[in-house]
C-alpha cells in the first residue's frame, strides 16, 4: 500500500506519461518532482507536498478537480485548483492577468510557495537557453520580454507580502535579477 505522496507520485507519473516539458527534452513529470523537492526542504506537511506533486495535472493532462479529489481529497483539489491557469483564457497575458489577480487574492501560505517554486523551477530550467538565445528566448513563452518580466516581478512581490518561505524568495529574486535586473520592492 502506498503512502499518500507516494501515491501522488505514482498519479502524477501516470498522468504525464508520453508528455515531455516544452523546451526540454525531459519527462514531464521532472519539473513537479522538483517542485516536491524544494518544498520538502522546509515542510513535511503531506497535503502540501501532494499538491507540490499535482499542480500541472489540471492543466496538462486529462484528469481534473474531481479525480484529484476523490483520490487526494478537497484540500488537495483546492490548492492544485488555485495553482491551475484558466486555459478558457485564450490570450495568454490575459490568462497570466487572471493568474496573478488569483494568487493575489490568495492567503494560503501553502500555495503560494508552491506557486513560487514552480515558476523558480521554470527560469531555472531555462537558464541554459537564455545564456544562448539572449532575449530571444523570450519569442517561445507566449509572451514578450515585458510581460515576462511583469509576471515574474509581480509573483515575487505577492509571494513577498504574503511571507513565503524566504530561500524560496532569496533564490527567485537572484534569477529574476539574472533574467530581467533589479526588482522594485
Amino acid at each position: 500500500m502506498y503512502t499518500k505522496v507516494e501515491e501522488a507520485i505514482h498519479f502524477m507519473v501516470k498522468a504525464n506519461k508520453g508528455q515531455k516539458r516544452k523546451n526540454e527534452n525531459i519527462d514531464k513529470s521532472f519539473h513537479p518532482m522538483i517542485i516536491y523537492s524544494m518544498l520538502r526542504d522546509f515542510t513535511t506537511t503531506e497535503d502540501v507536498l501532494v499538491s507540490a506533486l499535482l499542480h500541472d495535472v489540471i492543466n496538462d493532462t486529462e484528469y481534473g478537480y474531481e479525480e484529484i479529489e476523490e483520490r487526494f481529497g478537497t484540500l488537495v483539489a483546492d490548492m492544485v485548483s488555485d495553482l491551475s491557469e484558466d486555459m478558457a483564457i485564450a490570450k495568454w497575458i490575459d490568462r497570466k492577468k487572471d493568474y496573478v489577480k488569483r494568487m493575489r487574492a490568495n492567503y494560503d501560505v501553502n500555495v503560494i510557495n508552491i506557486m513560487l517554486a514552480d515558476k523558480l523551477h521554470n527560469l531555472i530550467s531555462n537558464y541554459d537557453r537564455f545564456l544562448k538565445m539572449g532575449d530571444k528566448m523570450w519569442k517561445n513563452t507566449g509572451g514578450t520580454k515585458d510581460e515576462n518580466r511583469w509576471l515574474y516581478r509581480e509573483l515575487y512581490n505577492i509571494a513577498k507580502k504574503k511571507g513565503a518561505n524566504e530561500h524560496l524568495l532569496e533564490r527567485y529574486k537572484e534569477i529574476i535579477k539574472i533574467y530581467f535586473g533589479e526588482i522594485d520592492e
